[in-house]
């Protein structure tokens, strides 16, 4: 396999006397998809703001494109498209403009903003200021942010809230075709039938520890549950 376009080492992050994540190892290699799965409080969104390097460890250390992301930040940041579960944005820009400002951030070809905004059917509320957006569209233009550029590496915390079946499958189409393209993609999300239908890897977190990992079909061999649905084999393994 290639070398990991991200590598998470031993990563310890705590809030006082919480300790959110307890020592996580995981890496993720180019057309690789990765997925932490885990119930809420498990360390999925501490431990992916640790990756993107918007939290530090309290110990271990990430490395983004084989560079230690807390040693090269500002330009190591630029090969990631990242989606928080909880959006910010400037509620008083239109997307059009929002997503001009993040093509500038990111240095990337702003003529490929149409396309994204097209692809994630928001044509009809480009003008329209953010803050009048529904979550679903909050949710189509983070991702779009988050694509903008072709970043190496894709890390998206809970992509599909607030989607629709139908840009649900679009997004997953995507996802794979990002895939191919060798990029390396790292995803928390609840949805175990996409979860199963999308992964190559599947990490299982509890209390801040990563409980298992493997394919779909290696943790469906570890639990025996070969024909039930995948929710089943992720509550056996997350305790």
């Amino acid at each position: 396999m290639s070398q990991s376009l991200i590598a998470a080492e031993s990563i310890i992050k705590r809030y006082g006397n919480l300790v959110a994540v307890d020592g996580v190892g995981l890496s993720v290699s180019p057309g690789e998809i990765y997925v932490l799965v885990g119930a809420n409080g498990a360390g999925k969104s501490t431990l992916i703001r640790s990756i993107v390097g918007i939290s530090q460890p309290d110990s271990g250390q990430v490395l983004i494109c084989g560079e230690n992301l807390a040693h090269q930040l500002p330009a190591t940041k630029r090969h990631i498209g990242y989606l928080p579960e909880e959006l910010i944005f400037y509620e008083q820009l239109t997307a059009g403009e929002y997503l001009r400002l993040v093509a500038g951030l990111k240095e990337a070809d702003p003529g490929r903003i149409d396309s994204e905004i097209a692809f994630f059917e928001l044509s009809h509320a480009v003008d329209k200021l953010v803050g009048g957006y529904s979550l679903g569209m909050r949710k189509k233009l983070g991702l779009a942010a988050a694509m903008l550029g072709s970043p190496e590496i894709l890390v998206l915390d809970e992509p599909l809230n607030g989607l629709d079946v139908e840009m649900m499958r679009k997004l997953r189409l995507r996802l794979q075709a990002e895939r191919e393209k060798e990029r390396a993609i790292l995803i928390s999300s609840h949805v175990m039938s996409f979860v199963e239908r999308i992964s190559d890897r599947v990490g299982i977190m509890r209390a801040g520890r990563l409980v298992a990992e493997g394919s779909p079909a290696e943790l469906r061999a570890t639990t025996g549950l070969e024909a039930a649905p995948f929710e089943d084999v992720f509550f056996q393994l997350a305790g």
